[in-house]
């Protein structure tokens, strides 16, 4: 299973590269959305977690994206900051848009397993 993991905090990144490649996940990263559109120009990729909130592009236009491309892969969208300045949820708005499950932040690891096992067993 090939997961891509987006989001702009580098230390999340290495923290999500430590759990999930222990976990026996082949993993890529991107910084933001433009770089994971690159990734997914040229990889095989059957899960993205995205943040929702980055530079460049952001999490709602790459899940727009990728649900027009490549219906195929399940996606999981981040977001520490459920309310916008509208007062919209951000994550039940990207749930409409496309995403298969969201995870708030902080999130544990078993909540992150326990949702990747899920992705899984439906790829």
């Amino acid at each position: 299973m090939k997961l891509l993991v987006v989001d702009d905090d580098p230390l999340l990144l290495e923290l999500m590269q430590d759990m999930l490649e222990g976990q026996g996940y082949a993993l890529l990263l991107a910084a933001n959305g433009a770089q994971a559109w690159e990734i997914l120009q040229t990889g095989d990729v059957d899960i993205v977690l995205t943040d929702l909130v980055m530079p460049e592009q952001d999490g709602v236009s790459l899940i727009t994206q990728i649900r027009r491309n490549f219906p195929g892969i399940r996606i999981i969208a981040m977001s520490g900051r459920s309310q916008n300045d509208l007062d919209i949820d951000s994550l039940q708005l990207v749930r409409v848009l496309g995403a298969d499950a969201t995870l708030t932040k902080p999130f544990s690891l078993e909540q992150m397993e326990l949702l990747l096992a899920a992705m899984s067993s439906r790829h």
